[in-house]
């Protein structure tokens, strides 16, 4: 075996599954000329023990499929019961006598404030955290940043979830040691960037990309997508939009837009230019997917048989079939986050589906929607960009309006025990927006008066929605 053929240790520390074939794919995404430069190393972290786990939940995503709950379906009930004497906050908000099957609609809620400041009491008191992995948030939507701990095994039970979402389109992608199954487009000024095999699609190649002039250049990055031949394509709306104005012509089988709310026009154009599906994808950190574009394009189906998804009016109580509420999840396959009536602080209306889709639908998705900031030269700065110094500055809630002359107000909930360093802050905004008016409040009440305490993070009043491609 050539040094070249030899996996490194580092590398299969980071991805124990990883087989000779799929060493060659990482090197290939890795080492191709038109590749960015790579700031970042990651790996699946999945043993053997896991992919029995994975293949079983794929099973159940066949013979389970989401149905309209007016009630918690039995094993929703048992996972409670078998959770409560193991989890504090479930003791807590179910005390002896009460009964979830019978008394569901009194449980309390769960916040995004809940995971943020007692994730000592959501995380089970006998969990296993020798293979504890934690998802940083920036809270982009929220303005409440937040870490997210979660399990290999879990994480990659969300591949199944894709491949539903990409079958109800008419896409079944090869996932093996010979192709490259997605690409993840970012556009920010600076972000992770990394190659990457996944052992639940066979060793098949990964790699997140930033669609930025300062890292990589157009032609570069059109090289690296038409050789590599990604099946699928994922990012957000800002990333997709970049990646029209800069002429890139790759057509994937399916483009799959997260983050944040895709817009009818923007999916359409984009369905236009690439000649393909353009999928919606719903989902949240700390819940996993929750829904994607329906097969008949009318609203977002529910894609996740584990989770039971109600819509709730501000007191806590379910609302009937039809109409507009918060949407509130329970369940889930993270072992280290149990989901009890979480408010995820979106809101939509929750209907039956039809005889060409019929899981459950969304409609009218009220959820995190992109918004662009302008700096003192009329450049574009993504959210993203902006959260970053915030979360390393903050451990608080936030909101960041830009005013219509360019001015910027930030208003900051004050961390636990933590002062405010405003020079720092400004120092960060003054390399971001440049010579641009910079209001500092810090307001204990940030979101007290909002379902969840979710507050819309970043308001523009520059340009309020981003619709769609230049």
């Amino acid at each position: 075996m050539t040094p070249e053929q030899r996996i490194p240790a580092e590398r299969l520390a980071r991805n124990p599954l990883i087989t000779p074939g799929g060493w060659r794919m990482f090197r290939r995404i890795r080492d191709h000329h038109g590749a960015p430069k790579w700031n970042y190393e990651v790996g699946d972290r999945l043993l053997a023990e896991d992919l029995p786990t994975v293949e079983a939940y794929r099973r159940r995503i066949d013979d389970q499929p989401p149905a309209l709950d007016t009630s918690p379906p039995e094993r929703l009930v048992g996972w409670v019961n078998g959770l409560r004497d193991r989890v504090p906050l479930f003791r807590e908000r179910l005390p002896l006598g009460f009964d979830p099957g019978r008394d569901w609609v009194h449980i309390e809620t769960m916040t995004r404030e809940d995971i943020v400041t007692r994730i000592h009491h959501l995380t089970p008191l006998d969990a296993d955290l020798s293979r504890l992995i934690v998802y940083e948030t920036n809270g982009t939507s929220t303005g409440h940043a937040l870490d997210v701990p979660n399990h290999p095994a879990a994480v990659a039970m969300n591949h199944p979830l894709l491949e539903l979402a990409l079958a109800r389109h008419g896409v079944l992608p090869e996932f093996n040691e010979r192709r490259v199954a997605c690409v993840n487009i970012g556009a920010e000024a600076g972000t992770v960037m990394f190659p990457n095999v996944f052992a639940v699609w066979g060793n098949a190649g990964f790699a997140k990309v930033n669609i930025n002039e300062q890292v990589w250049t157009a032609r570069r990055a059109g090289d690296f997508l038409a050789d590599l031949q990604p099946q699928f394509l994922t990012g957000d709306p800002v990333a997709f939009s970049e990646m029209a104005r800069w002429g890139i012509d790759y057509r994937p089988r399916a483009m799959i837009s997260t983050a944040t709310s895709l817009s009818p026009q923007l999916q359409d154009q984009l369905r236009e230019r690439y000649q393909c599906p353009v999928i919606d994808f719903y989902s949240t950190t700390e819940t996993g997917p929750i829904a994607s574009t329906a097969a008949d394009g009318e609203g977002l189906a529910l894609i996740a048989p584990d989770l039971h998804v109600e819509i709730l009016d501000e007191e806590g109580f379910p609302l009937p079939p039809g109409e507009l509420g918060e949407i509130t999840v329970s369940g889930g396959r993270n072992p280290y986050l149990p989901l009890l009536r979480y408010r995820t602080g979106d809101f939509a209306r929750l209907l039956p589906g039809n005889a060409i889709d019929p899981a459950p639908r969304l409609h009218d998705l009220h959820a995190r929607r992109p918004v662009l900031f302008r700096d003192a030269t009329g450049n574009t700065i993504h959210p993203l960009d902006i959260s970053t110094p915030l979360r390393r500055h903050l451990w608080s809630q936030y909101q960041l309006l830009q005013r219509a002359d360019g001015s910027l107000r930030l208003t900051v909930k004050p961390g636990l025990g933590r002062p405010l360093d405003q020079s720092a802050l400004r120092h960060e905004f003054g390399k971001l927006f440049g010579d641009m008016a910079l209001e500092i409040i810090q307001d204990p009440g940030l979101g007290a008066d909002l379902p969840g305490g979710k507050v819309i993070a970043f308001r523009s009043e520059l340009s309020p929605d981003f619709s769609g491609m230049e």
